[in-house]
């Protein structure tokens, strides 16, 4: 299949996802007709089959303007999932390469609850024992975990992070927390380990220099918002009337502006997104850095989107039947989504002013 062939497959799985999107928000629901319809889609295999970063990127947002929550999923899902590449027993990567292509589903167990933004640096100590270590502790926002059978995982092992793809066993117990005000659909539960096994033949062996795809990925999921709330604000302002003349709203002048000051931000956002998956594409060394950024302004963009969209439509965007305060309540999570935005314009202005060394690659 073609990377233009996956594109046309995303748009189908994304006309899906829209579909059942409001009912999943309503009902803090997991969107299993996408897992499945995905599970079945040369999709879930394309990374491992080596699609390039930016049609990834594309994919993911295309995912998104669908439904975000399904995107995040999805997209923790291909980064946690693909990590069995940095297995140095042969017999594992095999295991789980097998396990990948039957559409196994995996979760991203990395943040704890008093971690922050550091959840590349856990706290949360391992005790040594035969064979591997045991993890007493507990794991936050693991999006899609309910469904996950495999885990990413991490702790300290010998005052060093150790970095593990384990079985999402019995002495794993979820914690339903997820009530939230956005992004409901992930169910990003808290999972709590009580001496729970992390072998020695799964700890990963990191390459810094290689691509990660969830930090590649984050910006495309704000980017698929901010399309979807821009092709509402449009769609609205040609079926919106005005008495007395019954005048299109969309022959406003302020919603002529507006439009077009939205339409601008996405194409930016989009462009210094796609800017940084050829990077990543390259291994251009300056590719994490570029990633951060693409991620700070795809953020912002989905925010400030939304909400001119939402203003756009007035008191009936205000109502449920309508997406837009959906997507404006989905595009707040992406700002709070590691790196949060404070974190990531503190790390971008301490390396322009060569106050901190640059970001390893990937």
């Amino acid at each position: 299949m073609t990377e233009a062939d996956l594109l046309k497959e995303a748009e189908r799985l994304s006309a899906l996802l829209a579909e059942h999107a409001a009912r999943h928000d309503q009902d803090t629901s997991f969107p299993l007709e996408g897992k499945e319809a995905i599970c079945q889609s040369p999709l879930n295999t394309a990374l491992q089959e080596g699609i390039s970063w930016l049609t990834f990127g594309r994919v993911i947002s295309t995912l998104s303007r669908g439904n975000p929550s399904f995107g995040t999923v999805w997209l923790m899902h291909q980064g946690s999932g693909i990590t069995f590449l940095a297995l140095p027993d042969p017999a594992q990567r095999a295991f789980f390469s097998a396990e990948f292509r039957r559409a196994a589903w995996f979760g991203n167990a990395l943040s704890e609850p008093t971690s922050g933004n550091m959840f590349l640096m856990p706290h949360q100590e391992a005790r040594r024992v035969e064979g591997g270590w045991r993890l007493s502790g507990a794991k936050r926002f693991v999006s899609g975990c309910e469904h996950a059978q495999y885990l990413l995982t991490n702790a300290l092992c010998d005052g060093q992070p150790g970095f593990f793809l384990i079985d999402k066993d019995a002495s794993i117990r979820v914690e339903d927390i997820w009530d939230t005000m956005g992004m409901r659909a992930t169910r990003s539960q808290l999972l709590h380990m009580q001496d729970t096994f992390l072998p020695d033949s799964r700890r990963l062996v990191l390459d810094p220099s290689q691509p990660n795809a969830i930090a590649m990925g984050l910006p495309w999921i704000s980017i698929g918002l901010a399309e979807a709330a821009l092709a509402f604000a449009i769609g609205y302002a040609k079926e919106r009337t005005l008495p007395p003349e019954n005048k299109p709203l969309a022959q406003m002048q302020w919603v002529q502006f507006s439009v077009a000051e939205m339409s601008t931000r996405l194409e930016a956002a989009r462009s210094l997104a796609m800017r940084a998956a050829l990077a990543t594409d390259r291994r251009e060394p300056d590719a994490p850095f570029l990633q951060l950024q693409a991620k700070l302004v795809a953020n912002e963009a989905a925010l400030t989107i939304s909400t001119s969209a939402l203003e756009l439509a007035g008191g009936s965007g205000y109502l449920r039947s309508r997406p837009i305060e959906r997507y404006v309540r989905d595009a707040h999570s992406g700002p709070l989504m590691a790196w949060s935005a404070p974190v990531t314009k503190d790390f971008l202005g301490k390396a322009l002013l060569g106050l901190l060394p640059p970001p390893p690659q990937g």
